[in-house]
């Protein structure tokens, strides 16, 4: 049998799909071909789940331990790792949970997942180098405006829920629980910092959808609804825009 029909084999039966590999296994007075395969399975998943629990760690802390572990195993049989790499593992988690019924009654758990697996890929981004020219930008005149395009920083990430993650963020890092009502909008920017931190920046409703258009390359003019214009201050007050260009074929 050739190697690559071994490694097939193999990953098939540590994800439970068939135990074809036991007739390669070797086997002992002492140790089946299936126990040994069985090893290898519970090696495998254990390993990966500590892989998940670093990703996700704060929502470990919010479901604990045996849950966390029961869950893991599940997706990870249902959605096994693609790549050698498993600290890049885990994407998908969140959507996972949302399929939980005993998680029904807690949708912030599935929230804080999702937040947690953009927090990581903020934290493995590129840093731009870039910074917005404010001078150059004054000399733009008035009917140019439509045209401008702004440049969001590479290093930066959008956030929404319909759960207050924001806070409950907090009290896990800090480990200091407030009663607080979840059940409203979050908006957020992450950005991570020369430091290597990840800033969480709060954005009301309008500057967080007027960012979101600018991600997607839109100009000024192409902005709806226009009145998000008016968030632009805000932008540019919290470091969130890093230069611009005039783009009249998109208008």
């Amino acid at each position: 049998m050739k190697l690559q029909q071994l490694q097939a084999q193999f990953a098939d039966a540590l994800f439970y799909r068939h135990e074809k590999i036991t007739e390669q296994i070797t086997e002992t007075q002492s140790v089946t071909s299936l126990q040994r395969l069985q090893v290898y399975r519970n090696s495998f998943i254990m390993g990966t789940t500590e892989a998940l629990a670093i990703t996700y760690k704060h929502t470990y802390a919010l479901v604990g331990e045996a849950f966390f572990n029961a869950v893991s195993r599940e997706f990870i049989i249902k959605h096994p790792p693609t790549e050698n790499n498993i600290m890049t593992y885990g994407d998908g988690f969140n959507a996972f949970l949302n399929t939980l019924t005993q998680l029904d009654e807690m949708p912030y758990i599935a929230e804080m997942a999702k937040f947690e697996w953009l927090l990581e890929q903020t934290s493995n981004s590129q840093m731009s180098k870039q910074t917005l020219d404010l001078s150059a930008l004054s000399l733009i005149p008035e009917d140019a405006f439509n045209s401008l395009q702004f440049i969001v920083p590479i290093e930066v990430n959008l956030f929404s829920s319909e759960q207050d993650i924001y806070p409950l963020y907090h009290m896990l890092v800090n480990d200091a629980v407030v009663e607080t009502d979840l059940n409203k909008a979050c908006y957020l920017a992450l950005k991570k910092q020369p430091d290597f931190r990840i800033e969480l920046i709060p954005l009301e409703k309008d500057a967080f959808l007027l960012l979101q258009q600018l991600i997607a390359g839109k100009n000024l003019g192409q902005v709806t609804p226009p009145e998000l214009h008016h968030q632009l201050p805000t932008l540019l007050e919290k470091s969130l825009l890093n230069g611009f260009t005039i783009n009249e074929e998109n208008n």
